[in-house]
């Protein structure tokens, strides 16, 4: 009965440890970023770019990878299959499918490549407002209903570019969002904090709870030496870096147990750079694919991001989505669920 009871608790959600992913009615898989009001950071920062920042004071959810081609596939051909496509929703310039030929309308619509592994690559080339329009899909249910892509994490109308380059588009998720692009502060306790580090008050500098930079390497399953540690530093023939699928190094995790936090895309968040010469741009993290040499280490060290305009489709950025945490089964379903396990458990021979 002991055993029956914790396999039951274990299962509900919000129960898991930090680094058990948790399936979603989307189809992503979340891990849960806890320890609510941790340190900032205030370690290495010549530019002064993240010091003090990264504490957060609330429980939340990020994807363990960044977005398939799978779940981009049904995303793209909701928003673009239909005689209305809904702007500000780009092709991604790299993925793991490609245009239906044998499609005639309405709009257009894709398919998966023949590759068995398709469905699991990586999306590069994610503009940030596309992003949004995703969040905005999934926190109405991934309705068809053409409202569902406009508003419920980002309200699309505020979307516009100023003549000095600044723009205008909402700053930062609505409330009462389920799913969004992630605060920085979110996405470097994700990536970069651990509370069992003895040093520098938790934080690691570089991803994959490392003080030195990662090994760069294709894994075995693309002809790596078994040293391989992230997707990013290096490029191959016909440019095969791209077709490594998300997850190819399970042993390489943050605390929380979020994979490819360096290498594969770049991460979208909802952080805006002031430029002191040509307006705004919006903050992606990470290192990424097709980044090669020594350019990688520097972007995963946690003081580092890149950055760049929210329409734009470069082949650097991907997404890695925030989430809030579901709300806990009522108690009277637990104890209901309890019961009938102890019903079964004592009929058994």
């Amino acid at each position: 009965m002991r055993h029956t009871i914790i396999a039951l608790f274990a299962a509900l959600p919000g129960l898991a440890a930090p680094a058990l992913a948790q399936p979603d009615p989307s189809g992503i898989n979340f891990v849960t970023i806890g320890n609510p009001n941790n340190p900032a950071y205030h370690g290495p920062d010549p530019e002064n770019r993240v010091t003090g920042r990264g504490s957060v004071g609330y429980e939340y959810r990020l994807s363990q990878t960044e977005v398939t081609t799978g779940q981009w596939l049904e995303f793209l051909n909701a928003a673009l299959a239909r005689p209305d496509p809904i702007e500000w929703v780009g092709t991604p310039p790299l993925w793991g499918a490609a245009r239906d030929p044998t499609y005639n309308g309405p709009g257009i619509r894709f398919r998966l490549g023949s590759s068995s592994i398709a469905a699991s690559l990586g999306v590069y080339g994610i503009s940030w407002r596309t992003a949004a329009v995703y969040c905005n899909w999934l926190s109405n249910g991934k309705s068809f209903e053409r409202t569902s892509f406009l508003t419920g994490a980002y309200d699309v109308s505020t979307f516009g570019t100023n003549p000095d380059q600044t723009f205008t588009d909402q700053t930062t998720h609505s409330p009462g969002a389920t799913y969004w692009i992630p605060t920085l502060d979110e996405w470097l306790k994700g990536a970069h904090y651990d509370p069992t580090h003895a040093a520098n008050d938790g934080w690691w500098l570089y991803a994959n709870r490392k003080d030195r930079a990662p090994v760069y390497g294709p894994p075995v399953t693309f002809g790596g030496n078994g040293t391989g540690e992230a997707n990013a530093g290096f490029l191959l023939s016909g440019s095969r870096q791209y077709d490594i699928p998300l997850g190819s190094y399970p042993t390489q995790t943050s605390y929380y147990g979020l994979l490819d936090t360096a290498g594969a895309g770049g991460e979208w968040t909802e952080e805006i750079r002031r430029l002191q010469f040509s307006g705004w741009s919006r903050v992606y993290d990470g290192s990424y694919t097709g980044l090669s040499g020594s350019g990688a280490a520097a972007a995963d060290l946690v003081n580092a991001y890149s950055d760049d305009y929210p329409s734009s489709l470069a082949t650097s950025a991907g997404l890695r989505l925030a989430s809030s945490i579901p709300a806990p089964l009522p108690m009277s379903i637990v104890c209901t669920g309890l019961g009938v396990a102890f019903f079964r458990r004592r009929r058994m021979p």
